[in-house]
C-alpha cells in the first residue's frame, strides 16, 4: 500500500520557499491550485520548473517537475494561473526562466 503524506503551507519552512511563491499563494484564485512553479521553461505547450507548495503532498518543494500541456487562464500581480487541457490542473508560474538568445 502506498502512503502519502501531505503537507500545509504552515508546515512548510518559509525560508526553504521563494518570496514569489509566498506571494502568489497568498492571492485567491478561485480554484485548488496543484502547486506553484518557479523558473518556468515553457517546452512544446508544457512548463519545466521547481514546484513548489505541491497540493498532493507527492513533490518536494524546490523538485523539478513537467506539467501536462496547458493554457493560460487569468493573471493576478504578474503571477499566471494555468490549466491543464484536461482542466483537472492548475498550475500558478511564478517566475519564468528567459530562453538563451544568440
Amino acid at each position: 500500500m502506498r502512503r502519502t503524506i501531505k503537507r500545509t503551507t504552515a508546515e512548510v519552512l518559509p525560508s526553504s520557499i521563494p518570496d514569489e511563491v509566498l506571494q502568489a499563494s497568498a492571492i485567491d484564485w478561485e480554484v485548488m491550485v496543484d502547486a506553484y512553479l518557479f523558473g518556468a521553461a515553457f517546452v512544446g505547450g508544457c512548463y519545466a520548473a521547481r514546484a513548489f507548495l505541491d497540493r498532493s503532498g507527492a513533490i518536494d518543494d524546490g523538485m523539478t517537475v513537467l506539467t501536462p500541456v496547458v493554457g493560460v487562464m487569468v493573471e493576478r500581480s504578474g503571477f499566471v494561473l494555468v490549466r491543464s487541457l484536461s482542466g483537472q490542473d492548475h498550475y500558478v508560474i511564478v517566475s519564468r526562466h528567459e530562453p538563451v538568445r544568440e
